[in-house]
Formats: C-alpha cells, sequence, structure tokens
C-alpha cells in the first residue's frame, strides 16, 4: 500500500464514523454541534470553551454558540476561574446533566458494544489517530 491508497482509505472510514455520530445526532433530534460539547462536557470535568474548541475541532463561534443556548436552557453554568479574567469553566448543571445522559445514553451503548469487539491491539487505534493528526499539522 502507497501513502496515497493509505489516505484515501482512511479518509473514507473517517467519514464513515463521523457519518454515524451525524445521523446519531439527526436521531436524537440535536446538532451536531451539540452533540460534541455534550459529549465533551459530560466527562464529569469543567472545561473551558477555547478547551472544547482545541480538544474537538470546533470552531470557536460555533462552541460559542452551542454554550450560549445550553445556558439559556439552564443545562450549564459558567464559573469564573481565579486569575483569568475572561475565560470562563462551564459546568452541566443537574439538568445539564440528565439532558447530556438523556441525548448520549444510547450512543455510549453502541460505542461500548463496538469497544468490546475491538482486540486490546485494536484499541490502540487512539493513539495511532492522535500520532497521525500531530504529523499532518506539522509545518515542514
Amino acid at each position: 500500500m502507497n501513502s496515497r491508497k493509505f489516505f484515501y482509505d482512511f479518509g473514507k472510514a473517517l467519514y464513515h464514523v463521523d457519518s454515524f455520530y451525524d445521523e446519531f445526532a439527526k436521531q436524537s433530534n440535536v446538532s451536531s454541534s451539540l452533540l460534541w460539547v455534550l459529549y465533551a462536557l459530560n466527562d464529569g470535568n469543567s472545561h473551558t470553551q477555547i478547551e472544547i474548541s482545541n480538544d474537538w475541532e470546533l470552531p470557536k463561534t460555533t462552541v460559542n454558540t452551542v454554550i450560549k443556548d445550553i445556558q439559556k436552557e439552564g443545562y450549564v453554568e459558567l464559573v469564573p476561574i481565579k486569575g483569568k479574567r475572561r475565560e470562563m469553566s462551564i459546568v452541566l448543571t443537574e439538568s445539564g446533566k440528565a439532558f447530556a445522559d438523556n441525548v448520549l445514553s444510547d450512543l455510549y451503548r453502541k460505542e461500548e458494544e463496538v469497544f468490546k469487539l475491538l482486540s486490546p491491539k485494536e484499541q490502540e487505534i487512539v493513539m495511532v489517530l492522535e500520532k497521525l493528526a500531530r504529523k499532518l499539522k506539522e509545518e515542514d
């Protein structure tokens, strides 16, 4: 296999996985952006908009819009970060956790089913993909 074939096949597989998540969002009556923000926030930790934007490669304006929308619904609280003037920590409220769990529970179940089918070696794919992303972003 050469690099062109590898990245062609990789791109197709990547977009098939991505389309699964897009379809899941549609079936859950949420936007894809909201799905990923909820996914990020539902790990039990607080996050900033910048962290979510960088970690999930979402545009800052998109993250900001989603956060404002779910803040209006009472799903998140913005907590000032000591020593940072403009940056806020985003934390799911109890109703936000319930909403996120409601949206994401079927997704988590499906991911668990698929994960169980992977061998320990196949589970290392995340490390390989992270390395691939870093190398592709490196400047010459």
